[in-house]
């Protein structure tokens, strides 16, 4: 298998703040003010406030240490299975991205070789 690093998600904002999904070799390197608009939009729906937006709510876990672990990677695909590009209260630039963006970080994740996927945050 071809190790990947996808950086189309930070194109265009270098220098500012970026998280990257990490699995091995493979990285998913996304701008901070994409991934807090899901997580953002995400608060605003009925999805359990567990795991990475209860870290997301009390600015733990990734805001602590970087690399931090993914501890429940099911219950992550779970919730962004339930993004509401409707809660999302950005510009129509950002709106734009995010589904398909929602969509990158579930193939990520259900095709993490592990149970092991690491968030990086800069």
């Amino acid at each position: 298998m071809i190790d990947v690093i996808n950086r189309k998600y930070y194109s265009g904002f270098e220098g500012e703040p970026e998280l990257v999904l990490v699995n091995g070799e493979n990285k998913l390197i996304i701008w901070i003010g994409y991934f807090e608009a899901i997580l953002d939009a995400l608060l605003e729906t009925n999805v359990e406030k567990k795991g990475i937006l209860k870290e997301y709510i009390t600015h733990e876990g990734w805001y602590d240490e970087s690399p931090w672990v993914l501890k429940n990677i099911q219950l992550t695909i779970k919730q962004l299975r339930h993004f509401d590009l409707d809660k999302v209260r950005q510009s129509d630039n950002i709106k734009s991205v995010l589904p398909h963006l929602v969509q990158e970080m579930i193939q990520f994740l259900e095709n993490a070789k592990s149970e092991y996927v690491e968030i990086e945050y800069d």
